[in-house]
């Protein structure tokens, strides 16, 4: 039994299950000059209830914003070619890199699916 008093304590609910986020399609401008349009989802949940509520004010929104940013980032440094064949080694090193970035918030990232939906040379 947990007693809260109203005038100190605050309650906060921390949904455990996996979350799946679908990253919205980004413009990537690839190591070879061509814009690229990627989309992403991601899959993730909280494996440590009181980290995420310490450590970082929202971690599904942190969690969402920096899978949009590790997106941006990674598929940068590579080039078409690269981006269409090597999807699944993309996929992973995305999915490494944002479970060492949530890991101190209590956010495990399960798994990284990303796809080209359109190219253009620039």
């Amino acid at each position: 039994m947990f007693f809260i008093l109203p005038c100190t304590d605050e309650y906060r609910s921390v949904d455990m299950r996996s979350i799946v986020y679908d990253v919205p399609p980004q413009e990537i401008l690839t190591k070879d000059s061509v814009t690229a349009s990627v989309d992403a989802v991601v899959y993730y949940r909280v494996v440590n209830p009181i980290m995420s509520i310490i450590c970082v004010y929202d971690a599904y929104k942190a969690t969402q914003l920096l899978a949009q940013t590790f997106l941006r980032n990674v598929l940068g440094t590579k080039n078409l070619s690269q981006l269409l064949s090597d999807r699944e080694n993309i996929s992973k090193t995305l999915q490494m890199n944002l479970d060492e970035a949530t890991g101190p918030w209590g956010v495990k990232v399960e798994r990284v699916e990303m796809y080209v939906l359109k190219q253009r040379t620039g």
